[in-house]
């Protein structure tokens, strides 16, 4: 009896998460996908920091970055002059 409880508990828990999967999937349907132009980590002390760099589809002169980890993140945009 213990282990089916187990059992039942962990596909419970696994359905939700695939519930959340499928949730971002519909609202995101039809969205373009687009590839980050660099994507690097940076070493740091004990944090897992992770860049994408982009440019922005409606502004070619600007670039942005993405910086995430496993506190917080953000993302920042900066102007290019050519």
């Amino acid at each position: 009896m213990k282990n089916k409880l187990i059992t039942l508990i962990v596909v419970f828990l696994f359905s939700l998460s695939a519930k959340a999967g499928l949730w971002e999937k519909m609202t995101t349907m039809g969205a373009t996908t687009v590839k980050p132009s660099a994507e690097y980590l940076i070493e740091t002390a004990g944090w897992n920091i992770r860049v994408y760099e982009w440019i922005p589809a409606d502004n070619p002169n600007a670039r942005c970055m993405f910086a995430a980890g496993s506190q917080k993140g953000g993302v920042a945009c900066y102007s290019i002059n050519d």
